[in-house]
């Protein structure tokens, strides 16, 4: 283990200490770069404290002051705030068990809002730290860890739309949309890493999206080199980003596919079609 991810870890076992001594906890969940292992020394404590009850609302404020932080910062106040010890900024937050166990009916069953930032509370429960409770924890990271057949389903079907720009190739070349054309290309990307994430099962949001090729790593289903291609979109002339965005779309058709051959995958202007000039 690295020195940074030590250092993380054990202020994070500092404020838990600190918190039970203000009230009881029903478990503490370090989440993040130091619960996967991978901090450095710019990453900060991202832990979840979970309690039967709602503590009062300034319960934060003297957590803060028991650990000897400073630079108090509510993020969704009274429950969540920041704070900085020794320079490093510790997130933390309080929420009832029944308000986690209700949000993963909510993803889970319901599939509510499975698309957008509420996954990363699902792959923080995945790849969280225990520090206290881990009875409970793993009771909610099992439920967390067997994602549902509905949600792989509705996450492809959600990602499923790219803008062609291999058909506009030749137009977009005169009509000065280069902002435009590489908010395409983003948004094509991300929406690739939705797809092939839902296919092998995997929680991703793109919501400040770190550690790309951490995230790849854990695609059994992929096309090749992912990480470099989709990084090369940007950097490569319109043309050739354009037609490597469409093998990239194709692959990964293939792909889901493969797997799931039932699935409808509309592509109104498949790759390798472009606009032709109609002509006076």
């Amino acid at each position: 283990m690295d020195g940074a991810t030590e250092h993380v870890r054990a202020l994070a076992g500092r404020v838990v200490e600190a918190a039970l001594e203000l009230g009881p906890l029903r478990a503490a969940l370090l989440a993040g770069s130091a619960a996967r292992g991978d901090a450095d020394f710019f990453s900060d404590v991202d832990l979840l404290l979970y309690v039967e009850e709602a503590p009062p609302d300034d319960r934060l404020e003297s957590l803060c002051e028991a650990i000897g932080g400073t630079n108090l910062v509510p993020i969704a106040p009274p429950h969540l705030v920041q704070f900085d010890v020794g320079g490093v900024a510790v997130q933390v937050g309080y929420t009832t068990v029944a308000e986690l166990e209700a949000e993963l009916d909510r993803l889970l069953v319901r599939l509510e809002d499975v698309h957008g930032p509420m996954q990363k509370l699902l792959s923080g429960l995945v790849e969280g730290r225990p520090l206290h409770g881990e009875e409970l924890l793993a009771r909610w990271r099992e439920r967390a860890a067997a994602y549902p057949d509905e949600l792989q389903r509705a996450g492809i079907e959600h990602h499923w739309k790219f803008f062609p720009l291999w058909w506009y190739d030749e137009p977009l070349v005169t009509r000065d949309a280069e902002l435009w054309r590489l908010d395409m290309l983003l948004d094509a990307a991300f929406n690739l890493l939705g797809v092939l994430a839902a296919l092998n099962r995997v929680y991703f949001a793109r919501f400040e999206l770190k550690r790309l090729r951490v995230l790849v790593a854990k695609l059994e289903h992929a096309p090749p080199h992912l990480a470099d291609r989709l990084e090369s979109l940007v950097h490569l002339p319109p043309p050739e980003a354009a037609a490597e965005l469409g093998r990239l779309v194709v692959e990964t058709r293939d792909l889901v596919l493969r797997e799931l051959p039932d699935l409808e995958l509309p592509l109104r202007r498949p790759p390798g079609t472009r606009a032709e000039p109609w002509r006076i």
